[in-house]
């Protein structure tokens, strides 16, 4: 759920003056909205899977504040509920690299907040693929192990 944890998956932002979208190879169908353009966030927004994200710009780093999201994804190995509250920080360090913060805030399953801090390495020449598991656990009485 949570855009980039350990993923090897491409990213793609698309940027207008008051929008941003995430394409992610790792996340179908979701395609992350990131509102630019000075809204606060809905008071009687539905939980959902992407929850609802504002952005602002802080100097060179990009600061994304997600609230709303609903109680049924996890975070890595950790569930979560509905006071989720995740915020981004990204910031390109130089033309190869971007470094990435996340800051996970959820009173109702943890103690403190956490943060998780990445570096990505820009794909030059790369484009985001179609990846799809949908596979609902058929496959799974045909597996052998132990």
């Amino acid at each position: 759920m949570l855009r980039g944890m350990t993923e090897p998956f491409l990213y793609k932002f698309v940027q207008t003056p008051k929008l941003i979208v995430m394409l992610w190879e790792g996340n179908p169908p979701g395609v992350p909205q990131i509102f630019m353009d000075g809204r606060q966030h809905p008071s009687n927004a539905d939980p959902s899977w992407m929850g609802h994200s504002t952005g602002k710009w802080e100097g060179d780093t990009l600061i994304v504040d997600t609230v709303s999201f609903n109680d049924r994804s996890w975070l890595g190995l950790y569930p979560h509920t509905e006071m989720l509250h995740v915020i981004e920080r990204y910031r390109r360090t130089d033309f190869g690299h971007m470094e990435k913060e996340t800051i996970i805030e959820d009173s109702g399953t943890f103690t403190k907040a956490w943060k998780i801090h990445t570096v990505w390495d820009l794909a030059l020449n790369e484009e985001i693929q179609e990846y799809i598991c949908n596979e609902n656990n058929q496959d799974i009485g045909h597996i052998i192990g132990e």
